[in-house]
C-alpha cells in the first residue's frame, strides 16, 4: 500500500513547479543569450562557482552516502565524500580546469573535442 496522498504530496510537488516556473519567468528577462543562462554569461566569480559546483555534484545522494559509509565503516567510509568535497574545494580555488576552457570560448567539452579533432569527434564525445 502507497503512503502517497494524492491531495497533500501532489499539492507540494505542483506548487513547487509553479514557483519554480515563476522564477524562471521572472529571470528571464535578464538573460539575453544562450550562454548568460549556461554559463553565467562567464561573470561568475571564484565562490559563487565553488557553491554551484558543490551544489551540482555534492547532492543529497553523495551526503547520505558519506553518512552511511562513515557510520557502518567509521572514518574510512566517509573518507570518499570529504575527497570529493576537498577536491571541489581545490578546483574552485584554483581553476586549472576552468581557465583553458573559459581561454577557449567554448561551453561544451564536445565543443573543445571539435575545435582540436573536428566535427565528427564531437558528435562522437555529445553522445557519450
Amino acid at each position: 500500500m502507497s503512503k502517497f496522498n494524492w491531495l497533500i504530496d501532489g499539492s507540494i510537488v505542483g506548487v513547487y513547479l509553479l514557483l519554480t516556473m515563476a522564477a524562471g519567468l521572472y529571470v528571464r528577462k535578464y538573460v539575453g543569450k544562450v550562454e548568460h543562462f549556461l554559463v553565467a554569461g562567464r561573470e561568475m566569480d571564484v565562490f559563487l562557482g565553488i557553491a554551484s559546483l558543490a551544489a551540482t555534484e555534492f547532492g543529497i545522494v553523495t551526503c547520505m552516502y558519506t553518512a552511511q559509509n562513515g557510520y557502518k565503516y567509521g572514518f574510512a567510509g566517509a573518507t570518499p565524500g570529504i575527497l570529493l568535497a576537498l577536491a571541489m574545494l581545490f578546483v574552485g580555488k584554483t581553476g586549472f580546469v576552468i581557465q583553458p576552457l573559459r581561454a577557449s570560448g567554448v561551453i561544451t567539452i564536445p565543443e573543445l573535442i571539435e575545435k582540436q579533432f573536428g566535427s565528427k569527434i564531437r558528435w562522437a564525445a555529445g553522445v557519450v
